[in-house]
Order: C-alpha cells, then structure tokens, then sequence
C-alpha cells in the first residue's frame, strides 16, 4: 500500500485518500470490511435516497471509546449516472443512533441478504447501457459530487446535447 493509500489514523475501517477522494470503494473491499472480525453490522435495508433504490448496510467499528458508524449504499440502478451501482459501494458516515446501535445482524445472514439483492438485480446489470446523459452526470459527479452534478445538470436543462458525450 503506498504512503497515498495509508488509512486514516481517525478511519477504523480503513477508507484510504483515494477512496474517500472518489467516494466509493470497491465491492472486494465492501467484502473485506463486511467480513473483519471488528466490523458489527447493525442494519441491512432496500431504500431509496435521491439518486434511486439502493441496498443500505450500516455497519460499525470500535474508536477509540466509542463506535464509528458507517452506512455503505449500493447494488441499485443509480438513475442520474444511469447505470447500476454492482461492484461499488457508496457511503456516508453517521452519528450513533440508540435505536440502530442496539440492533445486529448475524454476518451469515448479512452476506446472504446482500447475495440475494445481487441476485435479484443481476439479469439487468449486463443488459443496461449508458445514454449520454449518463456520462455525463457521471462525468460531472466525478469531479464534484452528486448534489453538485445534479444541480448542473438542473441549471443547463435541454441546452446540451448529450448524445455527443
């Protein structure tokens, strides 16, 4: 791993620069961070945010005298990059909810509830394909960030044509 690489000394899963630099990690590493013996996984939901429908895994990690709550979102059709989030995950970090913390999902169980999720979504993720459009959310979102790419993409309406990108 090089010195870019490194984990945060503040990071107990382990989230390199790069990572947090393009907001997502792999599905390998999903995996690896699913199965580590510190990881306790406290919640696993089918939901929507304002991107499309997604599978929701919150997970937590000791830190020091307290847990770091982390929920990873992916394995759905994100309908602005107009493609299907499979082997990726995103996610975003969260402050301990009593409700949440007391609640823990057997990893057998997670692993088998996330396998059946990519299950069901595996007979569209070879057939769908990218519009224009897409790209270039895509595009933009890579260089700012959702919200920033979806406020653009508002703002300019129908006076780019996507078919070009």
């Amino acid at each position: 791993m090089s010195s870019k690489e490194q984990q945060p000394a503040s990071d107990p899963f382990g989230i390199t620069e790069k990572e947090r630099l393009w907001d997502r990690i792999s599905d390998r590493r999903f995996q690896g961070i699913l199965d580590d013996a510190d990881t306790l996984i406290h919640e696993i939901e089918l939901s929507t945010n304002n991107y499309g429908e997604f599978l929701f895994v919150t997970m937590s990690r000791a830190y020091q005298d307290k847990r770091q709550f982390v929920t990873f979102w992916g394995a759905g059709f994100h309908e602005y990059r107009e493609r299907w989030l499979h082997d990726e995950w995103r996610w975003y970090e969260m402050n301990r909810f009593a409700d949440v913390a007391a609640m823990s999902i057997a990893k057998e169980e997670a692993q088998q509830r996330i396998q059946a999720r990519r299950d069901e979504i595996q007979p569209w993720v070879d057939t769908a394909s990218q519009s224009g459009r897409g790209k270039f959310f895509e595009f933009l979102a890579d260089l700012t960030d959702e919200d920033g790419a979806y406020s653009e993409m508002e703002d300019w309406g129908d006076q780019i044509d996507f078919d070009e990108f």
